[in-house]
């Protein structure tokens, strides 16, 4: 399938069918409305995937096809068959439902926002979407988060903060900061790069500038205190990619001094950088922590379930419930459930097989690419701005979810579907030459039979 624009004179758009025009907002509505229960998974509460299915019926219905043609689509089908196959040899599908619950809602929010997107003059949409997600995750963060005491000059500000929420379902009164550590790493780059753009001369008004910088800066502020120490190394790695990407000589410069000043702290070996990596013995409000002698042990045990089953994986989100039959550790007390491999590529290949893993390989490098040839291609700030707001994000995530959590691990990682769709929307724009000020430019698919009569 390729694609061909059709242009639509004013009298033509007027007399569109008007669930054409807003089908993209009725579609991304209805993912928001069912994602908290699928998110909180319950055998009853999967019933809500025939949403999903109704929603591509109807685009059948509405505009011609199931999905939108993306050059993500055979990935994604690959993606959707092995994690049906993980979930069929689960030793326990009660185990495996909120992971494919999790897979199938995030495919959903990709086509979504694909569809939502598009025509492309809605992409001006999106820092918008930005702050209200960056403004979501604070929110939650600092009313539920329980703040593990890490960092002992922090404790007497950790303290005041409210620890546990009560209306979360299904028991979980908090979230862990490692994990809303990891979400604010989808914002910030975004963030960021936005807040450039508009500050160099963005087409968006002065109350829009100051409230994306107060959102970037209470996030870095969030960040810093869920002492998630892979979360700051991911945010330092995608901070030196813009700098090097669209910083110009200077940011280049200042690249390779964070990066050497981030070079000698280690070397040296500060006691104020011993410091920042202790845990207070005395406090209560610790949480479990994984040292790297664990993850080092955990990581070898996933590869030994991923040479014992490499086809299919032990099973969709199984090997927190295997290891300790087939793969004991020795260095985590009996009794404590591991609940992942702490290297989102290692899970992945214990979750949906090593076809699985070169299928979610091939998607990043996809996104990456789609990204690199929007941007040299794109001469429109607002694109280019994205463009290196949705790569930071991806880099920063590839950094942290090397030692924590993967994707599929975590409910905010929902938004790495977004940004994948945001990634095809600019990309297919860039491929068509549209210019964000024309609402007459649709998107059309052209099928092979259609190319060969015409």
């Amino acid at each position: 399938m390729t694609l061909s624009i059709r242009r639509y004179s004013d009298s033509q758009m007027r007399h569109l069918p008007r669930a054409t025009h807003w089908w993209g907002l009725i579609e991304w509505t209805c993912m928001l409305l069912i994602a908290p229960f699928l998110l909180f998974a319950t055998p009853t509460r999967a019933l809500l995937l025939l949403v999903i299915l109704a929603l591509w019926i109807l685009r059948r219905l509405i505009l011609g096809h199931f999905v939108p043609g993306t050059p993500v689509n055979v990935i994604v089908l690959a993606l959707m068959i092995m994690g049906g196959v993980g979930f069929c040899v689960s030793p326990n599908p009660a185990w495996s439902q909120l992971k494919i619950d999790a897979l199938l809602l995030g495919v959903g929010f990709l086509y979504a926002t694909v569809d939502l997107l598009e025509p492309a003059g809605r992409l001006r949409w999106v820092p918008a979407g930005v702050i209200a997600l960056g403004l979501g995750f604070l929110g939650l963060g600092l009313l539920g988060t329980r703040w593990g005491l890490k960092i002992p000059q922090l404790t007497a500000l950790m303290a005041r903060l409210p620890g546990e929420i009560g209306w979360l379902p299904e028991g979980e009164t908090f979230f862990n900061p490692n994990v809303i550590g990891g979400a604010l790493l989808w914002v910030l780059p975004l963030s960021l790069s936005l807040l450039a753009w508009a500050v160099r001369g963005g087409k968006y008004k002065w109350w829009w500038t100051v409230a994306d910088g107060l959102t970037t800066v209470l996030c870095l502020g969030l960040l810093l205190l869920t002492q998630a120490r892979g979360a700051w190394l991911g945010f330092v790695a995608s901070l030196l990619a813009l700098l090097v990407a669209a910083g110009g000589r200077l940011g280049r410069i200042g690249a390779i001094l964070i990066l050497a000043a981030l070079l000698v702290l280690v070397a040296v070996g500060s006691p104020a950088l011993r410091r920042v990596v202790q845990v207070d013995p005395g406090s209560a409000r610790i949480l479990s922590t994984v040292s790297m002698e664990q993850r080092l042990e955990i990581w070898s045990r996933a590869q030994y379930a991923i040479a014992d089953f490499p086809f299919t994986g032990p099973g969709l989100d199984a090997f927190q419930y295997v290891m300790p039959v087939m793969y004991p550790l020795f260095q985590v007390p009996p009794g404590i459930l591991v609940p992942l491999a702490h290297n989102e590529f290692l899970q992945v290949a214990l979750d949906l097989g090593l076809p699985g893993l070169v299928a979610w390989l091939a998607l990043y490098i996809i996104a990456f690419w789609m990204l690199w040839w929007t941007y040299r291609r794109s001469p429109d700030g607002l694109t280019q701005a994205l463009v290196l707001g949705s790569g930071g994000a991806l880099i920063a995530h590839l950094v942290y979810a090397m030692t924590d959590c993967g994707v599929l691990d975590a409910k905010p990682n929902i938004v790495f579907w977004m940004i994948v769709g945001l990634s095809v929307t600019l990309y297919r724009a860039a491929l068509l030459n549209l210019t964000f000020c024309s609402p007459r430019l649709q998107f059309e698919p052209v099928h092979a039979t259609e190319k060969q009569g015409g």
